[in-house]
C-alpha cells in the first residue's frame, strides 16, 4: 500500500516539471486512462453477450422453422392416411416444442392432447388387427399424454377397456368403463358419453348382468337423442331420404353426423338384445324396429348396422312366435294342457314335460349365441380419437 502511494507522489512531482503551455488537470488527465482501461472488459462482456443473445435466437429461429416443418409434413402424412409415420413427426415436434416453450407450456400440453389423440386412433387401428403389444403400448403413452386432458384420458379409458375386453379380461374392462364414466360425469357438452355407456353394456351382457346392461343402453340412448336431436324439420313432418344428396326437398338436417346415427343403431340394437334376455319379448321388437326405421331413413336401406337391426327383427319375431307356440301365460310361462280323463292324464303329463324341453332349449340357444354387436370404440375421437 505505501508502494502505491509514493509512485502516485512521484507522478504529482513529474507533473509540476511540465511547462504551463503543456499542462493539464491531473484529476482529467488521471481519470480517462482509468476509465478507458475499465470500460474495455465491461463493454467486451456486452459485446460477447449480444453475440450469444444473436446466435441464440438464430438458433431459436432454426428451431421454430423445423417445428413449422415438422407440422406441416405432419399434417400431410395424415391427409395421406400414414398415420404411424404422423405420430413419429409428432413425437418429434413435442420433443422441439419442450425445448422451445418449455416442458410446462400451454403449447407443450396442447400437443400433448393432440398425440394423445393420435396414439387412440392407431391403438383401435391395430387393434382390429389383433396387433395386442403395439396396442398397449400406444393406449399407455396414451394414458399418459392426457393427464391434463380429462376427456382425451376419458377415450384413452375406454380404448383400454376395448383391449381387455378383446383379451378375455372382462372384469378389468369394467373397472376402465367405470372410471371413464366418472370422469366424463363432471364434464359438459361431451359427445361421446354414449359411447361409454355401449361399451359397459356390452361388457356387463357377457359378465351376465344383463338388467344393468339394458340400462346403460338406455342410456346411450338418451345421449344420441340428445346429441343428434334428429327430426328438426320446418313444418314439423317426419324426416325423409327424398333429395339427400342436396337435390330439393331435401329435409334431412345437413348437420346431422351420419357417423353417430349409425351408433344410436347400435344403441337400439343393444338395446333389444337386453330386452330379449329380459324376456321382454314385445319390447325387444319395438327397440328393433324403431332403431331400424331411424337408422334407414339416414342411411339408407343398404348400410351395415340397418341390415343388423333388419335381421334381428325378423329373429326375434321368429323367437316370439315360436315361444307363442310352446309357452302360454301360467307359472313357469307353459300352458297346461287339461287333463279329461285319468287314462289321458299320462299322456298330458309327458306332453307337459315335452314342452317344457323344447322351452329350455330356445332359451338355451339364445344364451349361447346373442345377436349383440361387438362394439370397438371408434369416433370418439368422434371421439377423442377424432384428428
Amino acid at each position: 500500500m505505501d508502494r502505491k502511494t509514493v509512485v502516485f507522489e512521484d507522478s504529482v512531482g513529474l507533473n509540476n516539471d511540465i511547462p504551463p503551455t503543456l499542462q493539464t488537470d491531473p484529476a482529467t488527465d488521471m481519470s480517462e486512462p482509468s476509465k478507458s482501461k475499465s470500460l474495455s472488459p465491461s463493454s467486451k462482456h456486452v459485446d460477447e453477450l449480444e453475440q450469444l443473445e444473436e446466435t441464440h435466437f438464430i438458433e431459436n429461429q432454426k428451431e421454430l422453422v423445423a417445428l413449422q416443418r415438422l407440422d406441416y409434413k405432419c399434417a400431410q402424412l395424415q391427409q395421406e392416411g400414414r398415420y404411424t409415420e404422423a405420430l413419429e413427426c409428432m413425437e418429434k415436434g413435442l420433443v422441439l416444442r419442450q425445448h422451445f416453450f418449455g416442458a410446462d407450456s400451454d403449447e407443450v400440453w396442447t400437443s400433448c392432447r393432440t398425440v394423445g389423440e393420435m396414439c387412440n386412433l392407431l391403438a383401435m387401428t391395430y387393434l382390429q388387427q389383433e396387433e395386442f403389444r403395439v396396442v398397449l403400448e400406444l393406449l399407455k403413452k396414451a394414458e399418459i399424454l392426457t393427464e391434463r386432458h380429462p376427456a382425451g384420458r376419458a377415450v384413452t379409458l375406454n380404448n383400454l377397456a376395448c383391449y381387455y375386453r378383446r383379451q378375455g379380461n372382462l372384469h378389468k374392462a369394467l373397472t376402465y368403463l367405470t372410471e371413464a364414466l366418472k370422469i366424463e360425469s363432471r364434464l359438459d357438452n361431451l359427445p361421446n358419453k354414449a359411447d361409454t355407456h355401449l361399451n359397459m353394456c356390452a361388457v356387463l351382457s357377457q359378465l351376465g348382468k344383463h338388467q344393468s346392461a339394458l340400462g346403460h343402453a338406455q342410456s346411450a340412448l338418451i345421449n344420441l337423442h340428445e346429441e343428434l336431436q334428429l327430426g328438426r324439420v320446418e313444418n314439423g313432418s317426419s324426416p325423409t331420404r327424398k333429395g339427400f344428396n342436396g337435390k330439393n326437398g331435401d329435409k334431412i338436417d345437413p348437420m346431422i353426423k351420419l357417423d353417430r346415427v349409425a351408433v344410436l343403431g347400435i344403441a337400439y340394437h343393444n338395446v333389444g338384445v337386453e330386452q330379449e334376455f329380459l324376456k321382454c319379448w314385445d319390447l325387444s321388437l319395438k327397440s328393433y324396429k324403431k332403431g331400424k326405421e331411424i337408422t334407414s331413413t339416414y342411411l339408407g336401406e343398404s348400410h351395415g348396422i340397418v341390415i343388423t337391426l333388419q335381421n334381428s327383427l325378423q329373429s326375434a319375431k321368429r323367437n316370439m312366435a315360436s315361444k307363442i307356440r310352446t309357452a302360454g301365460t301360467r307359472g313357469d310361462g307353459i300352458s297346461l294342457p287339461s287333463i279329461n280323463s285319468s287314462r289321458g292324464g299320462k299322456s298330458a303329463i309327458k306332453s307337459l314335460v315335452n314342452q317344457k324341453m323344447k322351452a329350455k332349449k330356445v332359451i338355451r340357444a339364445k344364451d349361447e349365441s346373442p345377436t349383440k354387436l361387438p362394439l370397438a370404440y371408434s369416433n370418439n375421437g368422434s371421439s377423442s380419437t377424432r384428428l
